[in-house]
């Protein structure tokens, strides 16, 4: 089986990484091996973030690096939510991915095309 698709069965019937291979196939060419390796890296992020905290990397808009600790697993987020945040994760896509940063107690969100990478030996 080929890369393109090995990603395709993994966001089959996925809309928010549908969008996200979209959006990464426009920036950086269908089917490129960097927009396959971002795609594969996101699609296994995502998963990671509904199970527990994620410890990754990506690059901010002003070009400096953001080491994250995120999720989106309802019971961590009650944990670590403040409560003075009103904001929710974002449902439109446009080109970022939305967490929640247990730093922050917030949600955040970051460009997708601009993911650098999953720190797989952090455990909380």
């Amino acid at each position: 089986m080929n890369a393109p698709n090995t990603i395709a069965a993994v966001i089959a019937g996925d809309n928010e990484l549908l969008k996200i291979n979209h959006y990464l196939d426009s920036k950086f060419g269908q089917d490129s091996i960097q927009a396959l390796t971002v795609m594969s890296d996101l699609a296994e992020l995502k998963n990671m973030l509904a199970e527990e905290v994620v410890h990754f990397v990506f690059e901010k808009t002003d070009g400096t690096t953001r080491d994250a600790y995120g999720t989106r697993a309802v019971d961590v987020i009650r944990r670590y939510d403040t409560g003075t945040s009103t904001q929710k994760p974002q449902r439109a896509f446009n080109g970022t991915f939305p967490y929640f940063d247990i730093e922050k107690g917030e949600w955040r969100c970051f460009r997708v095309d601009k993911f650098l990478k999953i720190d797989k030996d952090y455990v909380l």
